[in-house]
């Protein structure tokens, strides 16, 4: 019998964790990162024209910052105000499971992103809407794939394939965006369901 190492087993928990979502994912998306951005801040809010620009750096909180802003961009895109509405914050999100890579290889840094739960009017151009919320992210680089996803299972396997070996924390579950009726449909303990 074969013995798996501990980065197999962490990647083999990791897995079974976001398994399953499987069923409610549509959408594989690779989004390129800039290793740095040039940010522009207009130096007065009311008052003249001066801006003030400065170079950031991606480091690990700039990145998780990117990741909530894209997806609250995203939702933006596909819901509008339907997701702040109270009545319809549960099913008015999409489903978003990030995972980082290239942060300790020679890579670029992109996310792998596992998308579901998007409403049937937007399917069509769904690319677009992906690209119009990434643009708006300071650190977005050119490079961006979207494709439909067929087997959703291999995706998932796909962007945990650094856990374990290159990078644990490779996936990104804080985060990941999982609206609350795919939390409670999936769920089977009690004390969670009340």
């Amino acid at each position: 019998m074969h013995q798996l190492s501990k980065g197999q087993k962490l990647q083999e928990a990791y897995r079974q964790y976001i398994e399953p979502y499987s069923c409610y994912l549509q959408y594989a998306v690779t989004l390129t990162l800039k290793q740095s951005a040039l940010i522009r801040v207009k130096r007065f809010q009311n008052y003249g024209s001066d801006i003030y620009e400065f170079r950031e750096y991606l480091d690990d909180d700039k990145l998780r910052s990117t990741i909530r802003f894209f997806t609250t961009q995203f939702t933006n895109e596909l819901y509008g105000n339907k997701s702040k509405h109270k009545n319809k914050q549960q099913w008015a999100s999409p489903l978003v499971i990030a995972a980082v890579e290239g942060r300790n290889t020679h890579k670029l840094t992109h996310l792998h992103l596992a998308i579901g739960n998007i409403p049937a009017t937007h399917t069509e151009n769904i690319a677009q809407h992906i690209q119009v919320a990434f643009q708006r992210c300071d650190f977005s680089n050119k490079q961006l794939c979207v494709k439909t996803v067929t087997n959703s299972s291999g995706w998932l396997g796909y962007i945990t394939k650094e856990v374990g070996y290159t990078d644990n924390d490779a996936l990104d579950i804080v985060a990941s965006t999982i609206p609350p009726f795919i939390q409670h449909s999936i769920c089977t303990e009690g004390r969670l369901l009340a």
